[in-house]
């Protein structure tokens, strides 16, 4: 009993430090540190390593922050768990709107999201594999995801989806604009994207965050998914 309450307080502790230094609500800091791997390592650590101070446990937050986390202003992006197969289900999945010019159709059920999720937690060990859940800030809900869905002579290509909730109100391009950082700071020096000519949305957040037109690609399918035909705008962005 004692142990657990210790593990209480430095937690606690540890989320008023959160605040204080990023300047965040009690409520945003405690949703932020819950997001990260911080407290999975607790749950699991069967050494008192916790019992160190709230100093540490704010280390080891940071460390989350720099080593596997995108921060923007109002979002967090961060690598995906199977705990996210319900809100992803719920949000963006099972959305036919969302999914309309994705090369994937939308989930049946959540069967297939528990799915999905797997397979990304087994890709994870492939370092090409750059994936990150979207969720927001002030409430750790998940509310989309964007990632590395090839490579084109080296450069990477970004595919990205978004609950419908959060359409129009510059998220998508906030978290694209955190995440091509993110590839230039790995290393890359040009990334692409590519939009079906009719989804003026996505054309219109690749064009806000700097991409340049290069050509357009024509396909006889959309995808193994999707037999019909379409037509893609290819953008191209250099470092």
């Amino acid at each position: 009993m004692e142990h657990v309450l210790s593990k209480t307080i430095l937690i606690s502790q540890t989320i008023e430090l959160i605040a204080k230094k990023y300047k965040l609500s009690i409520e945003e800091a405690r949703n932020r540190f819950y997001q990260s791997d911080v407290i999975e390592m607790l749950d699991d650590d069967e050494t008192g390593l916790y019992g160190e101070s709230a100093l540490y446990l704010l280390s080891l937050y940071e460390d989350f922050l720099k080593n596997k986390c995108i921060e923007t202003q109002r979002l967090l992006l961060r690598k995906p768990r199977i705990e996210d197969a319900e809100p992803m289900f719920r949000n963006w999945a099972s959305d036919p709107e969302v999914t309309k010019y994705l090369t994937w159709p939308s989930h049946e059920n959540i069967e297939v999201t528990k799915t999905i999720i797997n397979r990304w937690l087994e890709e994870e060990k492939d370092p090409k594999t750059i994936r990150f859940v979207i969720t927001l800030k002030n409430s750790g809900d998940p509310i989309g995801a964007i990632d590395v869905v090839n490579y084109i002579d080296g450069s990477p290509e970004i595919g990205y989806c978004l609950s419908r909730k959060y359409w129009n109100q510059g998220l998508m391009t906030e978290a694209c604009r955190g995440f091509i950082h993110h590839l230039f700071s790995r290393g890359f020096n040009k990334v692409r994207i590519k939009a079906v000519v009719e989804n003026i949305g996505s054309n219109r957040v690749i064009e806000k965050c700097g991409f340049k037109f290069t050509h357009q690609e024509h396909l006889e399918h959309q995808s193994s998914f999707k037999p019909n035909p379409v037509t893609l705008n290819c953008y191209e962005l250099v470092k």
